[in-house]
C-alpha cells in the first residue's frame, strides 16, 4: 500500500528556504555557544631538566605525568591559562640545589621565575607521599603566584592552597592537627608563617595547620574562594582586604572562628571514630590477644616438659634402685662357692 503524501507546506519555496536557513543558523549557534562560553583551561606545560643520571628514572616519571593532574591547581587558582612552560629541575641529593635547603625539604618553587626544583631522593617525608604529589604541590605554587599577578601572599595561604591542589586531607593530617591543638593550643596565622622557617617538627605542624585552615575555608565558603582572593590581589588589593571582600568577614574573625571549632574533642573524635582507627584498634587487640595466647601456650608447654622430665628422672631412679636390691639378694642366697677352702 503506498504511503500517503504529506500535505504541502503552507509556505512558498522562498519562505521554506529562508526558514531552513534560520533553523540552520540557530542550530549552529547552539553548537557554537557552549564552545564559546566554556573556556577550557590550558593545562600547565613542564620544561623538565634532568640534573644527573642518578635521577633518570625519576625524571622519566615526571615526564610521563598526566597533565590533567595539574587541573585542580588551575581550578583552585581560577586560571584559564597556565601561562608559559614551568621549568622543572629534577636534582640528586649531592647537587647544589639540594644543599641550598635543609635536609627535610624535598622540593621548592620560585613562583616569580616560574621554576620548580624536585629532590626525589627525599620524597616520602610528610606531607608528600609520592613524587607525583610533590610535583603537583610545587607546580601549584607557581600557579598561585601567577594568579596573584606576582604579588605576595602569606606563606600559610600559599602552602594551604598548594596542599589543597595536590592532595586531600588524610588521617595523618587530622592527627597532626589534633596533636598541635593538644600541645600548643591556639597558634596565630602570623606564628604559623614563622613556623615554616623553624625546625622540621615546626614545619610539619605548620603544613598540617595551614592545610587544615585553607581546607576549612574552602569547605565553608566554596571552592572558588581562594581564586577570588588571588584575583583581587592581582588587581592590587592587599591580602587582608581581598580576604575580607571575598569571604565577607575579616581574617581575624575567620581565624577566631576556626580555633573556636578546633577544640581537642572536635579534632580527636572524628579520628577515634574513623573506620581506619577502628580497624587499627581491632588489629592491635588481635595482636595483643595472639601474643598473650602464645605466651600462655609456651608456659603450658614448658610446664608439660618439666613434668615429663621429672617423671623420667623418677622412673630412672626407681629402676636403678630396683636393680641394686636384686644384686644384694643374690649375694645373700648364694652363700659363697663350694670349692672355696675355709681358712682358720
Amino acid at each position: 500500500m503506498p504511503l500517503p503524501l504529506l500535505p504541502p507546506l503552507p509556505f512558498s519555496r522562498s519562505r521554506c528556504d529562508l526558514l531552513r536557513a534560520v533553523l540552520l543558523g540557530l542550530w549552529l549557534a547552539i553548537l557554537a555557544t557552549p564552545l564559546a562560553a566554556v573556556a577550557f583551561p590550558t593545562l600547565p606545560r613542564l620544561a623538565i631538566t634532568q640534573g644527573s643520571p642518578e635521577v633518570a628514572r625519576e625524571t622519566q616519571e615526571i615526564e610521563r605525568m598526566d597533565p590533567a593532574l595539574f587541573r585542580p591547581g588551575l581550578e583552585l587558582t581560577g586560571l584559564d591559562d597556565a601561562g608559559p612552560p614551568i621549568a622543572v629541575l629534577v636534582a640528586p641529593e649531592n647537587s647544589a640545589a639540594a644543599r641550598a635547603v635543609p635536609s627535610w625539604v624535598s622540593g621548592y618553587a620560585d613562583g616569580a621565575a616560574g621554576a620548580v626544583v624536585l629532590l626525589p631522593q627525599r620524597v616520602g617525608r610528610y606531607p608528600y607521599g609520592s613524587l607525583e604529589a610533590l610535583a603537583e604541590h610545587e607546580v601549584a605554587h607557581v600557579l598561585i603566584a601567577r594568579a596573584a599577578g606576582g604579588r605576595p601572599v602569606p606563606r600559610w595561604f600559599d602552602e594551604g592552597m598548594a596542599m589543597a591542589a595536590s592532595r586531600g586531607q588524610d588521617l595523618e593530617d587530622q592527627a597532626r592537627v589534633a596533636l598541635a591543638v593538644l600541645m600548643d593550643g591556639r597558634v596565630t596565622l602570623q606564628d604559623l608563617d614563622a613556623s615554616f622557617h623553624g625546625s622540621r617538627p615546626d614545619v610539619q605542624v605548620a603544613y598540617a595547620l595551614a592545610g587544615d585552615f585553607v581546607a576549612d575555608l574552602l569547605r565553608r565558603h566554596g571552592s572558588t574562594a581562594g581564586a577570588g582572593i588571588l584575583a583581587q590581589i592581582a588587581r592590587g588589593a592587599s591580602f587582608e582586604n581581598a580576604f575580607a571582600t571575598e569571604i565577607g568577614e575579616p581574617l581575624a574573625a575567620v581565624e577566631a572562628s576556626y580555633w573556636k571549632r578546633r577544640t581537642f574533642w572536635n579534632r580527636w573524635v572524628p579520628i577515634l571514630s574513623s573506620t581506619a582507627t577502628l580497624w587499627t584498634g581491632v588489629t592491635l587487640l588481635a595482636l595483643v590477644a595472639f601474643r598473650r595466647r602464645s605466651a600462655r601456650d609456651a608456659a603450658l608447654r614448658a610446664s608439660w616438659e618439666a613434668e615429663e622430665q621429672a617423671e623420667a628422672l623418677a622412673r630412672a631412679a626407681r629402676e636403678e634402685e630396683e636393680d641394686g636390691d636384686a644384686g644384694d639378694l643374690d649375694d645373700i642366697e648364694g652363700g659363697g662357692s663350694p670349692d672355696e677352702e675355709l681358712v682358720n
